[in-house]
This record gives C-alpha cells, structure tokens and sequence, in this order.
C-alpha cells in the first residue's frame, strides 16, 4: 500500500475518533465537546500542512523515479509550496537534464563510432564473450575474402578454414600478428578489447601491409644489388682483365711446362663470367621499367607462350594442353612483360614435374584471368608462403630472381596472383586488374 493511502487512512482514524469522543460528551459536558472539535480542526488543518510538507514531496519524488526507472532522461518535476522541498525537486532535474546531455553526447559519440568504424580501411571484427564473432565492418568482409559478414556472424575464426583464421583464433589478448599469405599479401592481425557497460569486450583489427612490406623490401634489395652490382662488376672487369693477359702471354710463350696451368685459367676467366652474368640478372630486376601496354589479345599470347616452351615439354615428356576462353579475351597489359612472367612460371612448372607429367594453361575472360596447371608433385605451405620473398629459392643452383621478376611486374601492372598447391596440383592464378582495359573501352 502506497505512503498517501497510509497517510490519510490515519487521519480518517484520527478525525474519526476524535468526532466519536465530542458527540459523546455532546449533551454531558458540552464545553468539551467543543475543546474536542477545536483538536479536531486543528488536527485537520495539521494534516494538510504535513501531507504537503511530507508526502507529496515525497510522492513527487517516487514518481521521479520511476522516470529514472523508465530512462525517461526528458521529463521534470514540478515545483511545490514547500521552499524545502523544491531545492530537492531542482537539485533531481538538474541530475536528469545532466543524465539526459550525456545519453545524447554518448549517442553522438557511437554514432560517429559506427561510422568511423563502417568507413575505416581497416578491418574490425567484434567479438562476444564466447569468442563468436558478432560483427563485421566491410573491410573485415573485403580483408577475410567472404561474400556478407553474415557469413561468419556467431561462427568462430577457424570456421574461416585458412591460414590467417587460424592465427587470429591463435591471437591472446593485447597480441598482434603478421600473416603472409603466398601470392605476397601481408596482414597485421591484434586483438584488443574496450569496455562497455563494465565488461571488456574483445575485437580483432585487421591491416593489410602489402604494399608497405613489398615497398621496403624492394629498397633493401634494391639498395643491396647496386653496392653488389658495382663492386663486383669492377673486381671482375680487373680480374678478368688480369686472367686474359695471362693466359695470352702463356699461350704465346708456347712453354709446355705452363700446359697445365691453361685450362684452370680459362675455368677461372669462364667463373668470372658467370659471375657477371649472374649480377647482371639480378641489376635486370632493379631495373624493370614500367609496363608499356597495349590491346594485347590474351589467348594468342597464351598460344605463343606454348609454342615457346613446347618442344622443352616435349623433352621431358610433359603434355602441354590449352583451355582458352571462347569469348574474345583483350587486355590492356605489356605483351613483352607478361610474356616472359608465363614463360617464368611454365620453367618452374616444368622443372619441378621433371618427367611425364602434364601442364594446362587456362585462360577466363571478364575480368581477364590465365591459370597455370601442373602436377608436379605441389608445394608445402612454408614454400608457398615465402616464395615470392626475394632471392628465396629451393633449387640448389637457384638464384631466387624468376619469381622476384614475376612479383615485380605483375605489381606494376595492379594484378592479383595466387599460388595455391594441394593434392599435388599447383595453381598460379593471375587476374587482371580494373585498370586493364582494352583500348576499346570510352568513359562514359
């Protein structure tokens, strides 16, 4: 039962009584029935001065918080009579006027958190205490390769089945992580947390760095190269220099004890050579120049690339087949440049089926896509991881510079390869970017 019906229940009890015990001194003594009803009216007059002193602040109160109760931050209370009971009732409305600023500032601010976080090139994926995903902002989607984030919404990273939702699943709080996938795309992976409503929640960032990684890398190759380019090229003009003076002043001499020592000069000039040449490959991928394109007919060049490498297939026994795009198949792309990345790509495929084996070319149109087959025998996922790293190799007379070339113009020409081996088929998929369109295309 509320204060108020308490309230005026003891009065009517008061005002009962009192009323009682006048009407039965009445006709007996009446002076004290009037004594009795004098208490009677200034009873009355007592209540009604305590109910708005006490128990309607007190019930204006109690609706207030209800208010509070309901979160309903907009409404007040109204002033009172009572001067004491107002400096409550102000001091209440301004706490609710200051509730009512900080839900709109907070408003404000998760909005704007909203659509930072929706428009951030990083990806955000916000996790529930289960470890379950329970959002994704778009670049999450666009950076774990899947079509809607309702895809993985309640799932967990290993869902994902690759290799860098395994590591994020991996991460430990306040961790990060850099993951390489084999076609060179670089990943910062952290799991962090921020608070809400007292609990930490967890959310893992995703970065790509691809191209800040592949942009150091190639200053230091770069930078490596010429230093090595010039002090070995210098060393071997002079030595060379020095090995063919000597090995004309020994062959004019005509003197048979010097017989012997001929054929190690020559091995030794022959070594110089080769060391020359061997840097002079490796100054040719510093030096690439930028793509000259063309309108490039894809399946012809894929049918010249064959006729290339053909009769080296035939050699080892290696059926060479074509599956081309029926569909016209133009590119806007250097016809030199991507010539000799497929050629590249079809020496590693051959050499590591060795014999009687098969290699297929297969090319896609819209957007324009070459895909090279073989069954080698595949690649671990440690190689395939770092074979686009320069100078890696696992040849032993390798010099680790046929890939470095491939990384290098297929990045100037803004397309996306991937290397992708299992069941003992390797696939080197290259697709063309947007920015390789014919020279048919007009802007609209």
């Amino acid at each position: 039962m509320k204060s108020k019906y308490i309230f005026w229940i003891l009065a009517f009890i008061v005002f009962a009584s009192l009323l009682v015990i006048g009407v039965s001194f009445y006709k007996i003594q009446p002076l004290f029935f009037f004594i009795v009803e004098g208490i009677m009216v200034i009873s009355v007059v007592l209540f009604i001065v305590l109910y708005r002193r006490l128990i309607k602040p007190y019930y204006v109160i109690t609706s207030g918080m209800e208010l509070m109760k309901e979160q309903d931050f907009s409404s007040r209370l109204g002033q009172l009579p009572d001067s004491e009971a107002n400096k409550l009732i102000d001091m209440f409305n301004k706490m609710m006027e200051q509730l009512r600023n900080e839900r709109i500032q907070v408003r404000e601010k998760n909005h704007f958190l909203d659509l930072l976080i929706e428009a951030s090139p990083q990806g955000v994926a916000i996790l529930d205490f289960n470890g379950k995903i329970a959002s994704l902002n778009p670049a999450a989607v666009k950076l774990l390769k899947i079509s809607t984030a309702e895809d993985l919404i309640g799932k967990e990273f290993t869902d994902l089945s690759t290799e860098m939702g395994n590591r994020i699943a991996q991460l430990k709080p306040d961790e990060e992580v850099i993951v390489r996938e084999a076609n060179m795309t670089a990943y910062r992976c952290s799991r962090n947390s921020f608070f809400d409503k007292g609990f930490a929640h967890p959310f893992i960032l995703i970065e790509e760095l691809t191209s800040e990684i592949m942009e150091a890398e190639k200053k230091s190759y770069e930078s490596l190269i010429r230093m090595m380019a010039h002090e070995v090229n210098n060393s071997v003009g002079a030595i060379n220099a020095t090995l063919s003076v000597i090995f004309d002043s020994i062959s004019s001499a005509g003197n048979d004890d010097y017989n012997d020592v001929l054929p190690v000069v020559d091995a030794s000039i022959e070594r110089c050579y080769h060391l020359s040449h061997f840097i002079n490959n490796l100054s040719n991928v510093v030096k690439i120049p930028k793509p000259m394109r063309s309108e490039v007919d894809v399946n012809q060049l894929v049918k010249k690339v064959k006729s290339l490498s053909q009769s080296e297939c035939q050699a080892r026994g290696i059926r060479f087949t074509l599956q081309l795009s029926p569909e016209a198949n133009l590119a806007f792309i250097d016809e030199i440049q991507i010539e000799q990345v497929l050629l590249n790509i079809l020496k590693n495929s051959y050499e590591a089926i060795g014999k009687e084996g098969e290699i297929k070319i297969i090319t896609a149109a819209n957007p324009t896509t070459i895909i090279v087959e073989d069954n080698g025998g595949g690649i671990s996922d440690e190689v395939r991881r770092k074979i686009f790293t320069p100078f890696f190799t696992t040849k032993s007379n390798g010099q680790g510079i046929g890939l470095m070339f491939v990384r290098e113009v297929l990045t100037n020409h803004k397309a996306h390869f991937d290397l992708r081996s299992e069941d003992g088929i390797t696939r080197f998929e290259i697709k063309m970017s947007d920015t390789s369109v014919p020279l048919t295309y007009k802007a609209p």
